[in-house]
């Protein structure tokens, strides 16, 4: 809770910052037009640059996370836990074993959660080499009745780590699956790219 205030009152902070730099530099602007003042003129694009860098860090990031978030991942998601940056955090710290046992705590509350498995799937598979529950995590989820056939990423990466286990077999006939599966067009097509690159590899 308390780094959620934080975060808010950091925003607050910039946000104000951002209203205060572009007012200033409009204002100056417009009097170096009405006053013929090249100095104004020079002080009010400078604010104006600055508000519109600020602009960029506080929205743009914001902007292609939702336009990102809207692309690459399934429509049935639900929206990211609050807790999330705590644990993301805790990764960084390289502490696993928390951020495993707070992501459990989560996925007991909320079961299913994209969100959750994905950020699971990512700490067994990259950092602590947890194949057997990467399988399991990723295949539960798959077997969800109100999948929408449109989880590519979690398939993607169970491919990987069968790769990564020497299970080529099970790689290619979860593809085959998922092929069979109605997805989109575009969705299929990377499938079949996947399969057909580990027949080459045969």
């Amino acid at each position: 809770m308390f780094w959620k205030i934080k975060e808010l009152i950091y925003k607050f902070i910039a946000y104000g910052i951002f209203g205060i730099l572009a007012s200033y530099g409009v204002f100056s602007i417009g009097y170096s037009i009405r006053h013929h003042d090249g100095i104004s003129l020079v002080i009010g694009l400078v604010y104006v640059s600055l508000a519109g860098f600020l602009f960029a860090y506080l929205f743009i990031p914001a902007a292609a996370n939702k336009i990102a978030y809207g692309i690459y991942t399934p429509k049935n998601v639900k929206p990211m836990p609050p807790e999330f940056p705590e644990i993301k955090a805790k990764i960084t710290r390289e502490e696993y074993e928390e951020a495993v046992a707070d992501l459990r705590t989560l996925l007991e509350k909320d079961p299913g959660n994209y969100h959750v498995i994905s950020l699971l799937v990512d700490i067994f598979v990259d950092k602590t080499d947890d194949h057997g529950n990467a399988i399991g995590l990723i295949s539960a989820y798959l077997r969800k009745e109100d999948r929408q056939n449109e989880d590519v990423p979690l398939v993607m990466k169970l491919v990987d780590v069968y790769l990564d286990i020497d299970e080529k077999e099970k790689a290619v006939a979860l593809l085959k699956k998922e092929i069979a599966m109605k997805y989109a067009e575009s969705e299929i097509r990377q499938f079949r790219k996947r399969l057909d690159g580990l027949s080459v590899t045969s």
